[in-house]
């Protein structure tokens, strides 16, 4: 692939932006500490609850939805992230600004898409205002499907009015990227420690932002 013949640029923001460490401290740490006082549980016991309960909505809208498991388990979500000690642990990764910066003066059309809530972009947006380095910012939830879920890359594409064949997803889910392969899109970085076994899908691995942003200059 050469990145400089790239119009379009799709980046993920958790796990590629954004450290995915904190989403992972969040949901399996934090709030299973919340639930446990709030239900008189040992810690053992509500991982054991909240695991079942999150595993049953993996890969659907609602797994990304605060409002949702507010309700669902009787804690107000966004007030828990709001939170110094966990906004603390909000990081941006390492060389995101550098790369986004590379893209911004090379006049890229360059988006952020995210199955994180609404919600949650505000508030990782307020942390980090990274706007100025995005034409748009898309949430999952606009489109009404995820992004496992391949008619999201279809209703992407003419919410963006953009051509795929010019056009490389940047992201640290497979699952995403399978779906948007059999979408029409075929540029792929694919941000992992480990090697993929894929046979299908030709990907760019890397383990960081930095080992392309030479790429571009």
């Amino acid at each position: 692939m050469e990145f400089k013949q790239v119009k379009n640029f799709l980046i993920d923001m958790d796990g590629v932006i954004l450290d995915i460490k904190y989403d992972h401290f969040f949901w399996q740490e934090h709030m299973p500490m919340e639930y446990a006082k709030k239900n008189d549980l040992s810690l053992i016991e509500s991982k054991k609850i909240l695991h079942q309960i999150f595993y049953y909505k993996t890969k659907t809208k609602d797994w990304y939805d605060l409002d949702y498991w507010s309700n669902m388990i009787g804690i107000d979500v966004l007030k828990e992230k709001n939170k110094k000690d966990n906004m603390d642990k909000i990081k941006l990764n390492d060389d995101a600004i550098d790369f986004l910066q590379v893209l911004k003066k090379l006049d890229k059309k360059v988006f952020l898409i995210t199955n994180a809530h609404k919600k949650t972009l505000d508030l990782k947006m307020s942390k980090f205002p990274l706007n100025k380095y995005f034409d748009n910012m898309i949430c999952s939830h606009e489109l009404n499907y995820v992004k496992e879920e391949i008619p999201f890359w279809y209703m992407l594409k003419r919410k963006l009015n953009i051509n795929f064949e010019n056009t490389v997803l940047i992201e640290d889910t497979y699952e995403n990227i399978k779906a948007a392969y059999l979408s029409g899109i075929n540029n792929f970085i694919y941000i992992s420690e480990v090697e993929k076994q894929n046979n299908e899908i030709n990907m760019t691995r890397i383990k960081s932002l930095k080992e392309i942003s030479s790429a571009f200059k």
